[in-house]
């Protein structure tokens, strides 16, 4: 990637987080956050036509003990993760806008499927190295000098133990499991190629580490397996962009997204198509241009001497309704005491919330494949088979469609639990168990019961 392109995405990102309402936004005089995005590149005449689709800001996750079963609070809202699941909200909008002729759409259909149109593709924005092993780096895998030497109370997340005076780039985030030959037992090692929980002080928490969430996704797709019952193929994203100003080293992150698995990457082992190991584009922006509320700033009197995390999460994408949403301890901010257990305190970033999208847009899909077979005459389900030469077609749809809904058989997907309706997307399912047991080794088991909660049936349509 050109730096070129990188300081035109880091410019769009930061303008389009500056264009957002006041609230959520962290105290400049003594807060600070980290902001991610991700950003569509169409290829034109003229060059890359670059647009922001999602964005996320914040640093909070929630421990073990807070998670909730029915789906309505979000576990996770590290700025990564906030961005991925608000892109998942504009994907899902895009695949009903493929639906019809009256709204542009990053898809066209693809018999059941939705492929993406030739010449689009995602990249990542972010103002902090990820958290986990992509932020573990020593000052001689940077391309720049050192800095004057940190104290202890400098360096980006003090809670290490047992670190090596010069690492420069260290992580909060606690280890899985203690490696082998570490007999000291110490979860903050600072042990390199390792799954990762998020930082935390309060009880641990069940989310891994940004840097494996960011490797997983860049082997399984960005948009996870309920996505993928719609999709021809997963989605990647094809760079990762740092904000001017942020503290980081390329090779930590090409290690912590890619490199810890590359002896994994062939042989009997290797991801079956259409899955596949992407190695993303790491770079800088180099236009100078700094996020206004990065942790590195030098601290003003406000701030005695430091930074403290701003308590709010901020999520927006590309969608018509309700685009803008300002969280707090994974719930909507403003919402009173008596309505935390209530939808009114969901963000549409939720489980429960884009379950019920999903599957709203899956009914889409399946009623218009159903409209599709009547219209080609098309036999009853049981005697299904590809349109024959001579057969009506509906360019709209795209030729070769034959009236089936996604999942063969499955037509009211929204009936299923949520663990129930990702089951069926077993190419994904099978990928992740493979990726998991050989890249990752080990990663976090959560209750079965977060997974079987329901739509409610009054939000369905």
């Amino acid at each position: 990637m050109e730096t070129a392109l990188a300081n035109r995405i880091s410019r769009e990102c930061l303008s389009k987080f500056e264009s957002l309402p006041k609230t959520g936004k962290p105290n400049a005089s003594f807060e600070w956050t980290i902001l991610s995005a991700i950003v569509l590149a169409r290829a034109g005449d003229h060059g890359n036509d670059l647009r922001v689709v999602a964005l996320g800001a914040g640093t909070k996750c929630l421990g073990a003990d807070e998670l909730r079963a029915r789906g309505d609070r979000v576990n996770d809202s590290h700025a990564e993760v906030l961005a991925r699941r608000a892109f998942l909200r504009y994907l899902l909008e895009q695949i009903e806008n493929a639906l019809g002729s009256e709204k542009e759409s990053i898809f066209v259909r693809k018999n059941s499927k939705f492929a993406l149109k030739e010449g689009c593709s995602f990249h990542f924005f972010t103002t902090h190295s990820p958290c986990g092993d992509g932020s573990i780096f020593e000052w001689q895998e940077r391309e720049e000098a050192p800095p004057a030497k940190r104290t202890r109370t400098e360096l980006p997340y003090p809670e290490p133990a047992l670190v090596d005076d010069e690492h420069v780039g260290m992580t909060g985030g606690k280890l899985l499991q203690a490696t082998p030959n570490d007999q000291t037992g110490d979860l903050m090692a600072q042990t390199t190629g390792c799954v990762r929980t998020k930082p935390g002080r309060g009880v641990r928490t069940l989310s891994v580490s940004c840097s494996d969430k960011l490797a997983r996704w860049n082997v399984l797709g960005v948009q996870g397996a309920l996505l993928m019952l719609l999709l021809d193929r997963p989605i990647y994203l094809e760079s990762v962009v740092l904000c001017a100003g942020t503290d980081h080293s390329a090779e930590a992150i090409r290690r912590a997204l890619w490199g810890r698995f590359d002896r994994w990457t062939e042989g009997e082992n290797a991801l079956k198509p259409p899955f596949r190991c992407v190695r993303p584009v790491i770079v800088a922006a180099t236009d100078g241009v700094l996020f206004k509320y990065r942790k590195n700033r030098q601290p003003g009197a406000d701030a005695g001497g430091k930074y403290q995390p701003s308590p709010c999460g901020i999520v927006w994408c590309d969608v018509a309704g309700r685009s803008h949403e300002v969280e707090v301890s994974g719930r909507r901010h403003g919402v009173t005491k008596r309505k935390l257990a209530t939808p009114a305190a969901r963000l549409q970033i939720c489980k429960i919330e884009l379950f019920t999208r999903f599957a709203r847009a899956y009914d889409r899909v399946a009623g218009s494949a159903r409209d599709l077979g009547v219209n080609n005459l098309v036999p009853v389900p049981e005697q299904r088979h590809p349109a024959g030469p001579g057969t009506p077609r509906d360019d709209k749809l795209n030729s070769g469609a034959n009236g089936s809904p996604p999942v063969e058989g499955v037509t009211d997907i929204g009936k299923l639990s949520y663990a129930s309706a990702k089951a069926l997307s077993v190419e994904y399912a099978e990928q992740w168990t493979r990726v998991r047991v050989n890249m990752f080794e080990v990663w976090t088991k959560k209750p079965d019961a977060l997974g079987e909660f329901f739509i409610d049936a009054n939000t369905r349509n």
